[in-house]
């Protein structure tokens, strides 16, 4: 029985020693790290930085956190941001926000508040450290700018995680409710596939090149009224996205209520919208319309809507 406990008394003795060297490494390498910054010119600040969580997990906290880009033009201020990951898992890393933050973007403050927001992120066991998962969510939370404009909504949820060296991507944000217009969005979805022509390594000194996107769905629903869209987009020759995506309309009349009621829809211009719809459905509440991204721009029913992302 001596012997055991001598034994067992060894054992705690050397995972104490190794939780605390593991915390003493974290410390160092989040202080080099905030100091590389300020070499870089960046306005770094806080109060206290610690790791606590002995002895199953690794919690390290900054307090009164202030940073500022170069030129001052942006500033994020927060009570505390906390990373935190498992003792017996520590490529699995997760950050916790507090509700509220504050963001000044070239004098204009915009107030952050969200219940339980946090991101984890899953790196793979090996010298590069390619990103294999990446998860953000929040519940009820409330962007808010100085000038008026802002959002609210009731809860967010996306997730990545990578099939070789694409990444399949799941977003959804419930209860959007933007400032500036009355009508809400019930529901928006992203289900898509992204591939690059390599995974996202945290240690490499450059970012992988895009090869295309594959939307599964995008939906954004209110009650009966919904928009989808599905297609697969690539990089042509001069890095423009080209291809096409299908939309369709769900319940196209009630989609007008919703865009007059969102004063997004001049009532003088409804009738030859709602006219020239109506010949698109003959008879039918769905529509369906092509979007073409081609030779740099995006077009539909035969109009040019906007210029095409440049992805490369």
């Amino acid at each position: 029985m001596r012997t055991l406990l001598l034994v067992i008394a060894a054992l705690f003795a050397l995972l104490s020693g190794g939780w605390f060297l593991v915390a003493w490494q974290i410390e160092s390498r989040a202080e080099a790290a905030l100091a590389d910054l300020r070499a870089r010119g960046f306005s770094v600040d806080y109060a206290d930085l610690s790791t606590t969580g002995f002895p199953s997990r690794f919690d390290t906290t900054a307090t009164n956190l202030r940073l500022a880009t170069p030129d001052g033009r942006v500033i994020w201020e927060a009570p505390f941001l906390r990373v935190t990951a498992l003792s017996i898992r520590p490529n699995r890393v997760t950050t916790l926000w507090p509700q509220d933050q504050t963001l000044t973007l070239a004098g204009q403050r915009i107030d952050l508040s969200a219940k339980d927001l946090r991101a984890s992120a899953t790196v793979g066991l090996s010298t590069d450290l390619p990103l294999d998962e990446a998860t953000i969510g929040s519940g009820l939370a409330t962007v808010q700018a100085e000038n008026g404009l802002g959002f609210g909504m009731d809860r967010l949820a996306a997730r990545a995680a990578r099939s070789g060296s694409a990444y399949d991507l799941f977003a959804e944000v419930e209860g959007l409710r933007p400032a500036t217009v009355s009508a809400n969005i019930g529901l928006l979805r992203l289900d898509a596939r992204v591939t690059l022509d390599a995974p996202l390594e945290l240690r490499s000194p450059t970012a992988p090149r895009f090869r295309g996107v594959a939307l599964r769905e995008v939906r954004l629903a209110q009650g009966d009224v919904a928009l989808t869209g599905s297609g697969t987009l690539e990089p042509d020759a001069q890095g423009y996205l080209a291809g096409t995506v299908n939309l369709t309309a769900e319940n196209w009349p009630g989609l007008l209520d919703l865009l007059q009621a969102a004063g997004l829809l001049a009532e003088q211009q409804r009738p030859f919208v709602e006219g020239a719809l109506a010949q698109m459905a003959q008879g039918s509440d769905r529509i369906e319309v092509p979007v073409t991204f081609a030779d740099g721009k995006v077009e539909a029913l035969g109009l040019v809507l906007l210029e095409a992302p440049r992805v490369l």
